[in-house]
C-alpha cells in the first residue's frame, strides 16, 4: 500500500536570539540558511510539501518554490513554534495524508539520507519517528496519522514536545542536528 506523506518546512519563528538580522536569509556557507533543508529534503517522496512561514515574500521563497515547496502562511507565527506545528497537522488532516514530516529550516546540516530514513521509518497511522540529541528526542521527525489531531491542538513554543517524548529514535550524527540560535552558529 502506497502511503500518502507530507512534509512540512517550519521557517516562521521570530528567531529572538538571533537579533534584528532575518536568521533564515542569513549567508551560511555560501548559502542562504533556510536553503538547505530545502534543497536536502526529498519532495519528490511527498504527496504535498509545505514550507510555513509567516510572510509571502521571504528571499528563500524561490528556492522553496523550486525545490517544490508550496507555501503555507502563518498568521499567528509569534506565538510560537506550536502555531506552525498545529497549521501544518490541519494541513495534513485535510489532504488525507497518511504521515507527516517536520522539519526545521534553521538546521542546514541534516542531510538526504536522514529524511529518508525518518521516512523508511514511519509505517502505520501510530508510528512517531524522531531525530535525537543524546536522550533529547527533537526534529526533524515524521508522525503517523494518528498524532494529527494531537499536533493540530498545540500552541506556544512547545510545539510537539510531548510526543517527541513517545518517538522511536532515529539514528544519526549529532552534528547533523545542529541548529542555528544565534548569529555565533553561523560560524561553526
Amino acid at each position: 500500500m502506497d502511503r500518502r506523506l507530507g512534509v512540512a518546512l517550519l521557517a516562521a519563528g521570530s528567531s529572538k536570539r538571533f537579533g534584528k538580522a532575518d536568521k533564515l536569509a542569513a549567508d551560511y556557507r555560501g548559502r542562504m540558511l533556510a536553503q538547505y533543508a530545502a534543497l536536502a529534503i526529498p519532495v519528490e517522496r511527498f504527496e504535498k510539501a509545505w514550507v510555513v512561514s509567516s510572510a509571502p515574500d521571504h528571499p528563500c521563497e524561490p528556492t522553496w518554490r523550486d525545490s517544490g515547496f508550496s507555501p503555507l502562511l502563518n498568521p499567528d507565527a509569534t506565538y510560537g513554534m506550536g502555531t506552525s506545528v498545529a497549521l501544518a497537522a490541519r494541513a495534513a488532516i485535510e489532504a488525507s495524508l497518511d504521515g507527516l514530516l517536520i522539519a526545521l529550516a534553521d538546521m542546514p546540516l541534516v542531510p538526504r539520507s536522514h529524511f529518508e530514513a525518518l521516512i523508511q521509518s514511519c509505517e502505520g497511522p501510530e508510528r512517531l519517528a524522531v531525530s535525537a540529541l543524546g536522550k533529547v528526542r527533537m526534529p526533524p521527525a515524521i508522525f503517523g496519522s494518528a498524532h494529527f489531531s494531537r499536533l493540530g491542538d498545540t500552541a506556544g513554543d512547545r510545539g510537539a514536545r510531548e510526543l517527541l517524548g513517545q518517538g522511536v529514535i532515529v539514528e544519526c550524527p549529532a552534528a547533523w542536528l545542529k541548529d542555528i540560535d544565534t548569529i555565533n552558529d553561523l560560524s561553526g
